[in-house]
């Protein structure tokens, strides 16, 4: 049985029915220590509490300013990535250098039609999932409200992007982020390397090596630190010809496409923490219909 099964299973068991009564991710580690032993890691149960409450029919809620979790109920519903929140968050986080790059980057591709799974901001970036996820579904077509309804008669295969993003981006900081990319990658279909900053320089022989390996590496050239590029949540939440807008204004430079595959390298329980990225994916296809865009975002 995998950890995310496992704690589904004793979750509603461990955690406080009411939400004034919630407990923090260090007071739910050790209840679920108490039931399930020291073989996870700190991380490993954070991240998947993390995901969990991302599901709308989970057990698990999380309180509206991430303090603490509690058993949810029909009327809870799970909280935005924390870069994306409240009014309080965006005025804190809103002019962060790498939250600007990731709602750049969620823009970048969620125009195109793909949907995307945001990971949560770490305090060290993470060599077991990516940055995010650009699911490419199967056929389908909009509906009067806006969802993406996925045709009946599809392939039910979804298409996974993993993609690293990297800012200030010199030469050191680029060869890091482009090996940790293609460790991230594999286990999805490709992979591709964002470079978000003024001026970001790439080096040749990891141009190369991008060709060699199919990373995808795409530069965009914007001033992070700059007041006049929107902040991180208006640039999440602008409508999409607003962002098409805001994203043409920008150079972009594609230096290596990335080179798919019909399978990934390795099966998922090699990198338990992409699989998230996996199941929500998996459970759109299973409804037929891909769910609103606030649920494509994990939370902290």
């Amino acid at each position: 049985m995998s950890l995310r099964d496992k704690l589904v299973e004793i979750l509603p068991n461990l955690l406080p029915t009411r939400e004034e009564e919630a407990i923090k991710g260090k007071e739910l580690i050790a209840r679920v220590r108490a039931v399930l032993g020291d073989a996870y890691s700190d991380h490993s149960l954070r991240s998947q509490f993390s995901f969990i409450a991302l599901e709308p029919d989970s057990c698990l809620a999380r309180v509206p300013n991430g303090q603490g979790y509690y058993l949810r109920t029909e009327t809870s519903a799970p909280s935005l990535h924390n870069m994306f929140e409240s009014e309080a968050e965006a005025s804190r986080d809103g002019h962060d250098p790498l939250h600007k790059a990731l709602a750049l980057a969620v823009r970048l591709y969620d125009t195109t039609g793909m949907g995307v799974f945001v990971y949560p901001v770490e305090e060290a970036e993470s060599w077991e999932h990516p940055d995010l996820v650009a699911v490419q579904w199967p056929a389908g077509s909009t509906d009067e409200a806006g969802a993406y309804i996925i045709d009946d008669t599809a392939d039910t295969t979804a298409h996974l992007r993993a993609v690293c993003v990297c800012i200030d981006a010199d030469a050191e900081s680029c060869r890091r982020a482009f090996f940790r990319t293609l460790a991230c990658a594999l286990c999805s279909h490709e992979a591709e390397l964002l470079l978000i900053g003024d001026e970001p320089h790439m080096p040749d022989e990891l141009t190369h090596l991008a060709s060699l390996y199919g990373v995808g590496i795409r530069a965009i050239t914007a001033d992070l630190e700059a007041n006049a590029l929107p902040r991180a949540d208006e640039i999440f939440r602008a409508d999409t010809t607003d962002a098409r807008g805001l994203l043409s204004e920008l150079p972009q430079l594609t230096l290596a496409h990335p080179r798919h595959r019909e399978a990934p390298l390795l099966p998922q329980h090699h990198l338990p923490a992409t699989a998230a990225a996996l199941h929500w994916a998996q459970s759109c296809i299973a409804k037929g219909r891909v769910e609103a865009y606030e649920l494509r975002v994990a939370v902290n």
